[in-house]
């Protein structure tokens, strides 16, 4: 796995035109880190749109469970230069229910319900150069 370097972009740029991307969302009291504060570490718990939706399906916020889900860093989202293995972003999401397959539905940090892969990963493992292949 690549470094971990923070819980989404500090900063990104918003298409009207495109729906939201669903791993991004309104982290309070977390911090700008990196060369020129490209990412977000810390802060609360959950972003403000899990909260809101934690809220609306009944979950405590404060004692919802929840898992890490990690995914590898966009070529958009930051200069990639020569990092090997990429760098990747690193959140708890709340758990909605786990499937036969192994498979998590998970709030994302934009309060939209997303499928994970069992070892929290947003996408299953490929056989490329990507960072999930140094975790086999």
């Amino acid at each position: 796995m690549g470094e971990v370097i923070g819980r989404q972009p500090a900063a990104w740029l918003v298409t009207p035109s495109k729906t939201p991307y669903a791993w991004y969302g309104t982290i309070e009291d977390g911090e700008k880190v990196g060369f020129g504060g490209h990412s977000i570490k810390g802060g609360r718990r959950f972003t403000n749109e899990q909260a809101r939706e934690c809220m609306s399906r009944g979950l405590d916020v404060l004692t919802a469970p929840a898992m890490t889900v990690r995914r590898n860093v966009g070529i958009l989202e930051l200069s990639l230069g020569t990092f090997r293995p990429l760098p990747v972003y690193e959140f708890e999401c709340p758990i909605i229910r786990k499937l036969a397959d192994g498979r998590v539905r998970v709030i994302a940090p934009s309060g939209a319900e997303k499928l994970v892969e069992g070892d929290g990963w947003t996408s299953p493992r490929r056989n490329s150069g990507s960072a999930r292949k140094a975790q086999a």
